[in-house]
């Protein structure tokens, strides 16, 4: 393994800790790391022992559209459209290495949408509405969106679950009234 993709590794493994915790306070299910890997990039047990495999994948703009809008836009943040449709386009990407790559490993896989130049806005929220059923036309056992633009300021991240039904809606930080870097 390349010092690159081990320090690729160790990224993740600090944002897959930020979304345990916020998991556990969402859910109430504590998962323990089992393995790091790459297909997928964890595995990790529930409470009751079922291994399931935790795919994070980051939501952000290609590089140079990102300096093109903060230079002409003067905006940094995705908007709410431009973060659906890459959401929903590498749903389908990460569906078909699931089904390729995964399932020979664990038989149930977690995906987690992190958002890196977007948050979960009050108007993002919204749109998400009445769109359950397309986040049921896959494989993965739970979707989740992790908004970590709040890390430094917070400390944690908030989720919002995508799938399935029983999962869908927004859950603050665990301490929403918290100041920032307090």
């Amino acid at each position: 393994m390349s010092w690159q993709d081990e320090a690729k590794k160790e990224l993740e493994g600090i944002a897959l800790d930020g979304f345990l915790d916020a998991y556990e306070h969402a859910t109430g299910q504590n998962l323990s790391v089992l393995a790091a890997g790459e297909n997928p990039d964890f595995v990790c047990a529930r409470p009751d022992g079922t291994p399931v495999g935790l795919e994070l994948t980051q939501v952000r703009r290609d590089s140079d559209i990102a300096r093109a809008k903060r230079i002409r836009e003067r905006k940094a943040e995705m908007d709410p459209y431009e973060m659906l449709e890459f959401i929903s386009w590498q749903l389908g990407r990460k569906e078909k290495a699931r089904v390729q790559r995964y399932t020979h490993c664990v038989p149930q896989t977690m995906l987690v949408f992190q958002l890196a130049h977007g948050s979960l806005s009050p108007a993002f929220c919204r749109m998400l509405e009445g769109l359950e059923d397309d986040f049921a036309r896959h494989g993965f056992s739970e979707v989740w969106l992790a908004d970590y633009s709040g890390v430094d300021a917070y400390g944690d991240i908030e989720l919002c679950g995508l799938y399935p039904q029983a999962i869908y809606r927004h859950y603050e930080r665990p301490w929403p009234d918290r100041k920032p870097y307090g």
